[in-house]
């Protein structure tokens, strides 16, 4: 036998945790309910899923971002297809060819002759554009700056943004359908 008495517990310490548990449950954690799924869904994804870029920026107000390498605000193709683009991912020495290009996977019958246009944003926020035609899945690719006939004649140090649109008039820079964004950085 041992010296020291057995201590004895209260039969209510053991459910003491159990209790704790249901009064949070029951009090729904000391706070208003969350959003309910829809509001959530809506948080996280657009509207929009289609491809529809009805809601989407006007392409003047796209920048390409060389930290995320993708363009901001992001805008969604409204061009049946499955968009992949290609541009320098290192800087492009002053005074060197920077190629650009554009391409359709999936070659659908809307992309199988497709004349499109090339924008770019210079670092001086100078707008060019050289068109293009798109051949099903091959690579379309342009020269920066010699394809493009408004290029400034000295290319400045800085980042290009190259928005890639479906065919519109030379004067109107917001016509055309959005079909990609991309860019690249010189010096």
């Amino acid at each position: 036998m041992s010296r020291f008495p057995a201590v004895t517990r209260p039969r209510w310490r053991g459910a003491f945790p159990f209790a704790i548990a249901a009064i949070v449950v029951v009090s729904g954690c000391g706070g208003e309910s969350g959003p309910s799924q829809e509001e959530l869904e809506e948080m996280i994804a657009p509207d929009d899923i289609s491809g529809n870029a009805a809601n989407d920026p006007d392409i003047s107000e796209l920048r390409f971002d060389p930290e995320t390498v993708s363009c901001e605000p992001h805008a969604n193709s409204s061009v049946a297809g499955t968009w992949r683009t290609s541009a320098p991912r290192e800087r492009v020495a002053t005074g060197e060819r920077a190629e650009i290009g554009l391409r359709d996977t999936e070659e659908t019958e809307e992309t199988d002759e497709l004349d499109i246009v090339a924008r770019v944003l210079t670092p001086g926020e100078e707008r060019v554009r050289a068109e293009a035609t798109l051949s099903g899945g091959e690579w379309t690719t342009l020269g920066y700056p010699e394809d493009f006939p408004e290029a400034p004649e000295s290319v400045a140090n800085g980042t290009y943004t190259v928005v890639w649109t479906t065919g519109g008039e030379q004067n109107d820079e917001d016509n055309g359908t959005f079909i990609s964004c991309d860019g690249f950085q010189v010096g």
